[in-house]
């Protein structure tokens, strides 16, 4: 038996160890666009001139694929209607469909491709690629693996087809389609990326009570289960043992270097410091003068780092996690270069991304988050945050301590809704700092604005502000709480905040005071701070925070005319159109001077 050894214990002859999984794949189809002929054997149509042809994105599939010579790609023009479809295959049971696409993310909301299976004439939707890069918060561009499963298209003949619809959309690359089989036999390999994951499959044959198996560079690295599940987190070749039991005997079988891992070059990201904050505004606002550490949060298991910084004591660090200290209020860029010996990747933001100092507004929302804001509406129960007939009076929001004594001077609230039959009924908003239990405990201020104030409009996103009569000092090292509370519950009342709502498991900073009930099911005015744990949740509660007394560090009003203008979205991302939600406008002019403002589109 090729590549397996399998050792029989004495009495074991009923008893045999062995094993493959699911990701052992062979190919039975294959596309790479490397020639014209090859290019010839699928049909296009087109409504541009601009269509599908033969070309090399702006990093080759090489990159991927070292024997690849070219792909098909699309550069984006007015009016697409571009289609690219394959000849009819037959799908063989246990198949799956894989394929590679280079692209930016910011235009695919003008333009993108889905991808169709034909079966009989009968198209069935497979893929959309903008709604894929919305889920993922994808901004690109770098090649993606797309996987899809086929397993009920088992026995059938199938046609697939890109068909790319747009208006000056995205430039489109795409190459290494391959449709694959499971494979079991003992000679199948399982090659798969650095992180991914393999299914293991006991095929062991007796009347077997345990497993032992052993996985060579798998997490984990030894399992009992019948059928584990490893993943591979580092480039390498591997061999894989399966030792099964009947209670008396035992049967070992091993395959050499049966999980292949490839490695990929990394990619860059940047966590946010202790003591910094997030912003719907900028990427991250950080104090002045106080020593705060980046986090490195790069995948890909880099070895290189090569980080370079504005407005700091260093300008450069080829430390993992450096720690730097911002001199001067300002607005700042920061770069951070990746590599390891498959390439190297670097995350670079405009010289607005991070803020040092003055006043800012802070929350706990992701800039990828931003496009996701909604409600949570509990039917005739009301809405979490905001109207509700569940005894929840006030929700808040948590926010780690600064890393140095801050004001704040009002809060910024996002609603969805705002209608108040209770149009009179004060609600509050308070700082309050946690006590001992992480719940919220000492109040440091207070305001507070009737229902009929609150600003909601349908056709973009605005703050209410509840502003503080006098700042607020919070004092370094004070975890603390924006408050919000109660809300009118009268018929007619209908309010709510806009928040991120997580997968189980995920960062939740949002709580609620829950009322305690009376022996006839009443509310009373007595009551307890939970944390939202079931159902995590950031909601778009905003405090404007000054970390000094020099205020705001906005760019300066110019007084000539605008020789140039950039967008940029909330990551940093820079443009030459406008992003669909929040925008930073800079405006550059003659005279030298820049204005920033924001819009919402």
């Amino acid at each position: 038996m090729i590549g397996i050894a399998a050792v029989l214990s004495a009495g074991a002859q009923n008893l045999k160890a062995s094993f493959g999984a699911e990701e052992a794949m062979s190919t039975y189809y294959e596309q790479g666009w490397d020639s014209q002929a090859e290019f010839n054997t699928w049909t296009y149509s087109h409504t541009s001139s601009s269509t599908w042809k033969l070309g090399n994105a702006s990093k080759p599939f090489s990159s991927i694929d070292s024997s690849s010579l070219s792909s098909m790609i699309l550069k984006y023009s007015a009016n697409q209607n571009e289609r690219a479809t394959s000849p009819e295959i037959d799908i063989h049971p246990g198949s799956q469909l894989e394929f590679y696409c280079y692209a930016s993310g910011i235009f695919l909301v003008y333009g993108s491709w889905k991808l169709f299976a034909i079966v009989n004439g009968e198209e069935t939707l497979l893929l959309d690629q903008f709604a894929w890069a919305q889920e993922k918060g994808y901004d690109g561009p770098s090649w993606e693996k797309f996987t899809v499963d086929l397993s009920e298209y088992a026995d059938k003949k199938v046609k697939f087809s890109f068909v790319y619809i747009g208006d000056y959309g995205e430039d489109e690359a795409i190459d290494g389609f391959k449709i694959k089989q499971t494979d079991l036999g003992e000679d199948a390999k399982i090659n798969i990326k650095e992180g991914e994951s393999v299914h293991f499959l006991d095929m062991s044959e007796g009347d077997i009570k345990s497993w032992e198996w052993s996985f060579d560079g798998g997490e984990p690295s030894t399992s009992d289960e019948q059928n584990p599940v490893v993943v591979y987190n580092k480039a390498g070749s591997y061999s894989v043992t399966l030792t099964v039991g009947d209670g008396s005997s035992t049967s070992s079988a091993t395959r050499q270097a049966f999980v292949n891992v490839e490695g990929e070059a990394p990619t860059a990201a940047i966590g946010l410091p202790e003591g910094a904050y997030l912003s719907p505004w900028v990427m991250m606002f950080v104090p002045v003068n106080k020593p705060i550490t980046f986090p490195d949060k790069s995948t890909g298991n880099p070895t290189e780092w090569l980080w370079t910084f504005q407005g700091t004591d260093i300008a450069s660090s080829t430390d993992q996690n450096p720690t730097v200290t911002y001199t001067k209020a300002g607005k700042y860029g920061i770069r951070l270069e990746v590599s390891n010996e498959n390439g190297s990747n670097v995350f670079e933001t405009v010289d607005t991304a991070i803020q040092a100092g003055g006043e800012q507004e802070i929350w706990n929302i992701e800039p990828e988050e931003n496009a996701s804001l909604s409600m949570i509406e509990m039917g005739w129960y009301g809405n979490y945050a905001g109207t509700n007939w569940l005894g929840m009076g006030e929700f808040a929001e948590h926010f780690d301590a600064p890393a140095t004594d801050v004001t704040i001077s009002k809060v910024n609230i996002y609603f969805g809704k705002t209608t108040a039959q209770s149009s009179s009924a004060d609600i509050a908003v308070k700082i309050m700092a946690a006590g001992a239990d992480g719940m919220p405990n000492e109040v440091l201020g207070a305001t507070s604005l009737k229902a009929s104030e609150l600003v909601y409009d349908p056709s973009t996103v605005v703050a209410t502000e509840f502003k503080f009569e006098t700042p607020i000092e919070v004092k370094a090292g004070t975890e603390f709480f924006a408050v919000v509370g109660p809300f009118p519950n009268e018929n007619g009342d209908d309010i709510a905040i806009l928040l991120c709502r997580r997968e189980e498991g995920a960062k939740s900073t949002s709580y609620q005071f829950v009322y305690d009930e009376g022996d006839n099911y009443e509310y009373l005015e007595t009551g307890k701070w939970y944390k939202n744990v079931d159902d995590p949740i950031s909601m778009a509660i905003s405090p404007v925070m000054n970390y000094d007394a020099e205020g705001s560090v906005d760019a300066v009003e110019g007084s000539s005319e605008v020789v140039s203008r950039t967008y940029y979205n909330l990551a940093g991302v820079a443009s030459r159109r406008p992003f669909d939600g929040v925008n930073i406008v800079v405006n550059r002019h003659a005279d030298g001077s820049t204005t920033a403002t924001k819009i919402i589109r």
